[in-house]
């Protein structure tokens, strides 16, 4: 029987040619960008519905503050200190279900863990993720605001508990100290809120808690567009 000779001119094909190298580089750079884009939306994801946990450990620790005061909120640094009080993060921390923050380095570690959202990456315990909204501590001797002199100081005054904000995400601070409230009530555009609200963290969106514990992830425009329409403020949360 003849033996099959291979012809003596007939290279073996041993490997791939180069066109072939580069369509599966591309898909292989393909995959990986896909990966990558996945994996990155993941922690966003994981990062926001953290960041709304945060909310709601807050949300029980402002309750369970205003069941031992008679119903009142808490102060931000609006009025804390004029009123002789800490501000609204002091007054709640003893109620997060952790050891006193005493010395400096307890109070970074309690405040990274309650206070700061994981998509925001100041580390500086100073620098707050979340702000109180402004509306529970206006007083109409000094503030101008629409309702006054309606006030709502307390819990109960609240006509709309499930529709008014009662913490938001405070936007990135451009250097140094960032406030731990809003001054929602001077908002007259849109605009003004998107300045103070951290309103695109979460993928275009931002955690809301309101006043009877429930978290919300809203675009800014949901809360705020004009003095009418507006879940800042009490008396119109309801429209």
């Amino acid at each position: 029987m003849k033996s099959r000779l291979l012809h003596p001119q007939q290279p073996l094909d041993t490997g791939f040619t180069l066109v072939e190298l580069l369509v599966v580089m591309a898909i292989i750079a393909v995959l990986a960008a896909v990966a990558i884009a996945a994996s990155g939306s993941a922690v966003a994801k994981s990062a926001a519905a953290e960041c709304a946990t945060n909310l709601r450990s807050l949300g029980a620790g402002l309750q369970l503050y205003c069941a031992d005061h008679g119903g009142s909120f808490p102060r931000s640094y609006h009025s804390a200190g004029a009123s002789r009080e800490p501000g609204w993060a002091a007054s709640i921390a003893p109620y997060l279900g952790t050891p006193e923050a005493t010395a400096t380095e307890d109070w970074k570690t309690l405040f990274n863990s309650f206070f700061r959202c994981p998509a925001d990456k100041n580390s500086d315990p100073r620098v707050y993720s979340y702000g109180l909204n402004v509306f529970f501590e206006l007083d109409p001797d000094g503030d101008d605001y629409v309702g006054a002199p309606a006030s709502w100081r307390r819990t109960v005054a609240i006509p709309n508990p499930s529709r008014t904000i009662m913490l938001a995400e405070v936007a990135s601070a451009s250097g140094g100290m960032t406030a731990d409230h809003f001054m929602c009530h001077q908002w007259s555009s849109v605009n003004a809120a998107k300045n103070a609200v951290a309103h695109e963290r979460h993928s275009g969106k931002s955690n809301f808690l309101f006043v009877d514990g429930h978290v919300e992830t809203l675009p800014i425009a949901d809360t705020f567009t004009s003095k009418t329409h507006n879940r800042w403020n009490p008396s119109t949360a309801g429209n």
